[in-house]
């Protein structure tokens, strides 16, 4: 899994799209950063490679593990998002892909305020769209998919205000449309559906067409927010 993170077009492009949006905070190379969720620490490492402030956080000791043997070099807890043991103590949180693992995503929300400081940001990543929702969701515990209106209403009732929101892997829409048009169509001749796009072991050139499309659609979002995509991510402070 830590090899096709490092290779896979999804992975790259996911990575540098959380380290623009984290470079649009004032001061960020002095803020205290939390990754909640940090699993084998992909993100973590990558981030703390650019000169960030960074600490992860897990639930599965496995992850943590892997973080040390990796030699990620900076502060590690395991914690429950449900039941954090930190006050107002960092200046950004991060949840990348984790919010539509979670029942109670609210309470993980407002633990997530408490744990920022005053104007603190949380920068968040999820799928989008439930017209997209198939059994590749269900394979990886996925709760929901988000709409643009749920997961600002979540945020703005658990006290934050909205910085940007923008889709993402836009150019990649169609295809997870097909993926679910085929789901439908096969499934009850493959009942566990074709398989995510993460899954995909890609050929090298098509890999590096793919990684090209997601950095220019990066520096797209960078100065604007876009309409449509399979995912969203989202920068919001602390009221």
């Amino acid at each position: 899994m830590f090899q096709m993170e490092q290779k896979h077009f999804w992975h790259i492009g996911r990575r540098e799209i959380i380290w623009e949006a984290l470079k649009s905070i004032p001061d960020i190379h002095k803020a205290r950063i939390l990754e909640i969720g940090c699993g084998n620490g992909s993100v973590l490492a990558f981030l703390h490679q650019r000169g960030l402030n960074v600490e992860g956080g897990d639930i599965f000791l496995e992850g943590l593990q892997f973080c040390r043997k990796r030699d990620v070099s900076v502060p590690l807890y395991r914690i429950d998002i449900l039941e954090l043991p930190f006050t107002a103590n960092f200046d950004v949180i991060g949840l990348f892909d984790i919010l539509e693992h979670i029942t109670e995503d609210e309470k993980a929300l407002r633990e997530a305020h408490r744990a920022l400081k005053p104007e603190g940001k949380i920068l968040i990543t999820v799928p989008a769209h439930a017209f997209l929702w198939r059994q590749a969701d269900r394979v990886a515990a996925h709760k929901r998919r988000y709409s643009r209106a749920e997961i600002i209403t979540k945020l703005q009732q658990n006290g934050f205000t909205i910085k940007k929101l923008s889709y993402y892997i836009s150019f990649f829409l169609p295809l997870f449309i097909a993926m679910k048009l085929v789901d439908s169509i096969f499934k009850k001749r493959h009942p566990g559906g074709i398989k995510s796009i993460l899954e995909f072991r890609t050929i090298p050139v098509i890999n590096e067409v793919c990684l090209w499309l997601l950095r220019f659609e990066n520096r797209v979002v960078k100065r604007c927010s876009l309409p449509f995509g399979a995912s969203m991510l989202i920068l919001a402070e602390k009221k």
